[in-house]
Order: structure tokens, then sequence, then C-alpha cells
């Protein structure tokens, strides 16, 4: 055992590379280590850090104030066997990672590591990325040693990419943390590092992290730089020959949609002006160009406000475009310029889920209108026994500002809501109005009140202090559509729509879909 504990950072190796010369960057200085594995190093030069001069000048060099600074490389590759089997790990020290090609790294290696080895009740934080809108990255940390649960984990659209705890195999140390990389401080140095390294392999390829943590391996990112550029092809492939069934495009952010006068390809100001984005119309602009991913990801979409005229946003093709891919059994996903995989079984049952979801029974005219709001407005004319409560907002303290009620009220207690087709980002926005709105009407008689003073009369509630019956109420999510087939929507809005499915049937409403035909 080593006399002096050491902090490693440890990378396994993909199993396609078996060279170290496929490994490393070429141009690093290599020095064999007898039994041990070969340590890689690139010349680093001391020189003045940026900020010396940047900030101070000539002040500290005119006083004979001399500071150098220097990025040290290191990364020592080490091959052991397992059942016969090679395996090459890269231990990295200081900014080593820079000394490794891309993608020679096996994804998630540290992350397994950790889930397989980690006391589950002692939690200190994750780091996750939630999917399904806006993809937004966070690290949770907790003051005390802690159960996933107590983070707040949305198991069905948070990407768990990194996670530190308490180690419950004491050769791994105290504290591990994980995400492509291992990092621990452990008693090791040269002399036995083979034999910690076949402790890790053995920790990487156990699956006792199924038990408490099986859940993680639902969707992953895909960074595979080679399989990004197969599924990629298939996109490419289903632009050129016009197959769309099971590809879209949308905004990948939240838009205000009152606030859109439209959409042009290419050009901000001499393009045609396009309501809304669509994948036939985007292909027209290339003027019978063929479609490449370099095409994609470098046209702009630009989003023109009806108020100034002018641009008010814009994005890549690439981004804007939404897509599913079955390849080799498995499922992918395209959003917002990312892709990812998710498991055949946990897909399946997203899209069972979709597929049930009931049809309202509501009549519905077509969407010909210029906004999402004059088509509510119109509504009430061509609805029976119907009252519109588009942007009729909800001032209300506590962390909800004001609260839109739904788009649509009926008399037998139909609450609609109304969205035009948009992608992952507009359409969980959607499922987050309803299901926010339908909580605080069930729970909150201030909320009712408050809703009583802007519902016309007729449509008031008899006693707002009184809480509603919910399995009385039916939540419609309905969605503007331009297809012509039965109503289909990202996998990441699936998702979405069956967490808030769950939590209003808790309640007890009733919840149902409902395609708007956009003409």
């Amino acid at each position: 055992m080593a006399a002096k504990t050491n902090k490693l950072s440890i990378c396994l190796i993909k199993s396609e590379f078996t060279r170290f010369d496929q490994i490393v960057v070429p141009d690093s200085h290599a020095v064999d280590l007898a039994n041990i594995g070969t340590f890689y190093v690139e010349d680093s030069h001391p020189r003045p850090p940026d900020w010396l001069g940047n900030f101070f000048g000539e002040l500290l060099t005119a006083a004979g104030l001399r500071l150098l600074t220097s990025s040290a490389k290191g990364a020592l590759l080490v091959q052991v066997t397992q059942e016969q089997k090679p395996y090459i790990f890269a231990v990295l020290f200081g900014f080593g990672r820079h000394l490794l090609n891309d993608d020679v790294i096996e994804e998630r290696f540290g992350l397994k590591v950790v889930l397989n080895s980690v006391d589950h009740q002692s939690i200190r934080s994750i780091d996750k990325t939630t999917l399904g809108s806006v993809p937004k990255q966070s690290r949770e940390q907790m003051s005390r040693e802690s159960v996933v649960a107590d983070f707040g984990i949305d198991i069905e659209q948070d990407l768990v990419s990194a996670v530190t705890g308490r180690s419950r195999v004491s050769e791994l140390g105290k504290t591990i943390s994980g995400r492509d990389a291992l990092s621990v401080n452990v008693k090791v140095d040269a002399s036995n590092i083979k034999d910690f390294l076949l402790i890790c392999l053995q920790r990487y390829l156990s699956d006792e992290y199924k038990a408490n943590f099986g859940w993680i391996d639902q969707i992953k990112q895909v960074r595979n730089s080679a399989l990004t550029q197969t599924l990629d092809n298939h996109i490419v492939d289903a632009l050129n020959n016009g197959q769309f069934d099971n590809l879209w495009m949308a905004t990948p952010e939240i838009v205000d949609w009152m606030d859109v006068g439209g959409f042009r390809y290419r050009q901000a100001k001499r393009s045609p002006l396009k309501t809304d984005l669509d994948t036939h119309e985007f292909l027209q602009t290339l003027q019978d160009e063929p479609v490449t991913i370099d095409i994609l990801k470098q046209t702009p979409i630009h989003l023109i406000s009806a108020t100034t005229d002018e641009p008010a946003d814009h994005w890549s093709a690439y981004k804007c475009v939404c897509a599913e891919v079955d390849h080799n059994g498995m499922v992918y996903v395209l959003n917002n310029g990312k892709w990812y995989e998710v498991i055949n079984d946990f897909a399946a049952i997203v899209k069972q889920d979709f597929t049930t979801l009931p049809e309202s029974t509501l009549v519905l005219p077509a969407y010909t209108h210029a906004t999402e709001g004059a088509y509510n407005d119109h509504l009430p004319a061509v609805v029976p026994d119907s009252c519109s409560m588009d942007r009729q907002m909800i001032s209300y303290g506590g962390g909800h500002s004001s609260i839109e009620f739904c788009d649509l009220a009926t008399r037998d207690k139909k609450l609609v809501h109304i969205k035009r087709y948009g992608g992952s980002t507009q359409l969980s926005h959607l499922f987050a109005q309803g299901v926010v709105s339908a909580e605080l009407f069930l729970q909150d008689a201030n909320f009712r009140v408050a809703l009583n003073r802007k519902l016309p009369a007729g449509y008031k509630l008899p006693n707002a202090r009184t809480r509603p019956v919910a399995g009385e109420y039916e939540i419609v999510f309905g969605i503007i559509s331009k297809s012509h087939n039965p109503l289909d929507i990202p996998f990441f809005s699936k998702v979405g729509l069956r967490n808030a499915r769950r939590r209003l049937e808790a309640y007890g409403y009733r919840v149902t879909k409902k395609k708007i035909a956009h003409q």
C-alpha cells in the first residue's frame, strides 16, 4: 500500500482502441514504466499569468515582482487483464485529459463505478440535466448525506451525469465521485496502481447499481461522435427523401407566441415571413440543394417580433429539428441539438401511455387564425356554453406571480389548455401550466376567489370557498397541428404529458388530449 493518499482521476478507454498511440495526442513524450504502463507528458512552459499584465500592467514588473505559472499535463496508460480480456485505463494528472484524443474514453465509466459502490443513503451531490424543455443543467448538493429522493430527481426527465457520495467499498476510499472519469482519494501509487484498477474494473462491470439506481439507464446522452454522425445521417436521409413521419421542426426555446410575427429562414430581413416552422417550407428555401448536417448547423432560422417587425431571436436549423430514430434496436431522440438514447422498455411504456390517453369529445374548430389569442377569443362563438379565459391572468402570491387558469372553460366543466405544436419546449410549458392551475384550483380557496373575479357571469363558482370535486372536471390539452396524421408529439413531450397526467389523475381529474387541425 502507498504511504500517502493521492487524488486520482481515472478513465476507462473504449475497447476499440487497443494501441496506446491511438489514445494519446501526437507529439506527446512517452516514458515506459516496466510492469506498470506508459506515462505520457507534454512540455509545459512557465509564463506570467494573463492577469498579471492585463490588470497591473507594468506596475508589478517595475517593482521587480516575477510570477510564473504553467499547466502540467500527464497521463499514465495502464493495461490490465480480466478473464483473459485486456482493458486500458488512463490515470490523469493535472490537465492530462488534454493528452487524450477525442472520443477515446468510455462515457459514464466513473458514474457507474460510483453507483455500484456508493452507499445509496449517503449521497452528497448530483449533477443533472432536466430534459423535455430547454435543457437545464444543475448541481444539487446537500449539507448532509441523503438519499436520492431528497434531491427531487424526476427519474423520467432528469439525466443524471455525475454523483458524489460515501463509498461502501473500503478500497475506493471514503468519498467517491464519478462522471466519465472516476475521482477518488486513496493510498495508491505507481507500485500498486494495477491492483487498484482491477478493483475499479470489477466495480464497473457489476450490476449492483440496478437495485437502487436502475432508472438511471432509461435515458442517456449520446456523446460518441461516430454514433452521432450515424444518427445525423438518418436525419439527412429523411429530409432528402421527404420522410417526415418521425421528424419535425420546432422552436428549441420557449417563445411568447403573442409576440411572434413569424419566422424567416436564412435571411432575417428579405426572406418570406412564415407563420410557423415547417419542414417543407424550410426545404424549399434550400432551392433543391441537398441537405447536409453542415447546412442544417449553418443555416439560421430567425424569429420575428410582431411588435417591432425585427428579429427577436435566432437558432440554427439543426437545433430546430426534432426527430426519433430506431437504430440497431435502440430508440434515439434528437432534442435541442442533442441526441439521447432511450431504452426500449421505457420508450414503449411512454408511447403506450400517449396512445391510451383518451381523446376529448369536445368539438373544436380548425385553427385558421394569425395568433393563438385570436383563435381562443373566437372559440366561444362556435363552441356552445363556453368562455375564453386566455390571457386572463390571476395575480397570486408566493411562487406563482400570475396564473392563467385555462384558455377555454365550458359549462360542463372542461378546462381546455391550447398550444400550437412547438416541440418539447412549448408543449412541456403547456402541460406544466395545466398542472399548476389545476392544483391551485383544487387546493387553494384564495386562488378560487381570485378566479371568480375573472370568470364571466354564468360561469362563476357558486361558493369559491368550497373545495371543488376534481372528478367532475376534465383537463383537456389541445394541440394545434398541421399534420394530417393522428396526433403525435416528440418523445420528451410524451414524457412530460405522462407526468402531468399522473399528477392530475392522482387528484381525481380526468385528462384527455385533443388534436386541433391547423389550416
